[in-house]
C-alpha cells in the first residue's frame, strides 16, 4: 500500500508516506498559520524525494481533529482533493487516536486554548468517551492526562494509519472531529 497522512491540527506540521514496508516522515514547527503556506510544498516535497506520484496513492489520511479550527479544515480540505483526484481511498484518525496509540488506559489530552482541553478516556488505543473540559471547570479529570504520543507524531501518525488501513477502516468522507463550536460561531451568537 501507498499512502500520504497528515496532521494539521496543532503548531506542528506532520506528514508520513507509507510505501510498502517502507516510511517516510517529515515534521515540521510551523506556528499558528502556517499550514495553509507550508502543507502543500511539504506535500509534494516528501513524495517526489521518495518517488511517489500522486495518482499512485492507494490511500490518503488525515488527523480529523480535534484540535486547531483552521488546522483541521486545511488537513481535511487537502487530503479530500487528493482523495478525490486520485481515487485513493481514505482513512480518518484522531489526535486521541495518535496520543493513545501503544498505550493501555489513559486520559488523552489535546490543548484547546486559552485554558480549555478536549479530553478522551482511551483503552488499548480506543477511545471509549470524549469530553470538553472548561478552564473553568473540573481539572481533577485531567490528572495524569497525557498530551503527546509515544515518540515521534509523524512515525506514531503512520503507524496509526498502518493499523487501520490493515483492519480494513476506511471512510467514506472525512469529517471534522470539532467537539465543539468554532469561536466565530460562538462570538456570533
Amino acid at each position: 500500500m501507498t499512502c500520504l497522512a497528515m496532521d494539521t491540527t496543532s503548531s506542528k506540521l506532520a506528514l508520513a508516506l507509507i510505501k510498502g514496508e517502507d516510511m517516510f516522515c517529515l515534521s515540521r514547527e510551523v506556528g499558528k498559520s502556517g499550514h495553509s503556506a507550508l502543507l502543500l510544498p511539504a506535500i509534494d516535497e516528501l513524495m517526489k524525494e521518495n518517488g511517489v506520484a500522486p495518482e499512485t496513492l492507494d490511500a490518503v489520511a488525515v488527523n480529523v481533529g480535534p484540535g486547531s479550527f483552521t488546522g483541521i479544515r486545511i488537513g481535511v480540505s487537502m487530503a479530500t482533493s487528493l482523495a478525490f483526484a486520485t481515487g485513493a481511498k481514505r482513512i480518518a484518525v484522531t489526535s486521541f487516536d495518535i496520543i493513545a496509540y501503544n498505550r493501555g488506559r489513559i486520559i488523552a489530552a489535546v490543548d484547546a486554548g486559552h485554558g480549555n482541553v478536549y479530553a478522551a478516556e482511551c483503552d488499548g488505543g480506543k477511545t471509549l468517551s470524549t469530553r470538553f473540559i472548561e478552564a473553568d471547570g473540573d481539572d481533577t479529570a485531567l490528572e495524569g492526562a497525557i498530551y503527546e504520543p509515544i515518540g515521534d507524531a509523524a512515525r506514531t501518525l503512520a503507524a496509526v494509519v498502518m493499523k487501520k488501513a490493515e483492519r480494513g477502516e476506511f471512510s467514506a468522507v472525512f469529517e471534522p472531529f470539532y467537539m465543539r463550536r468554532s469561536q466565530a460561531e460562538r462570538e456570533k451568537e
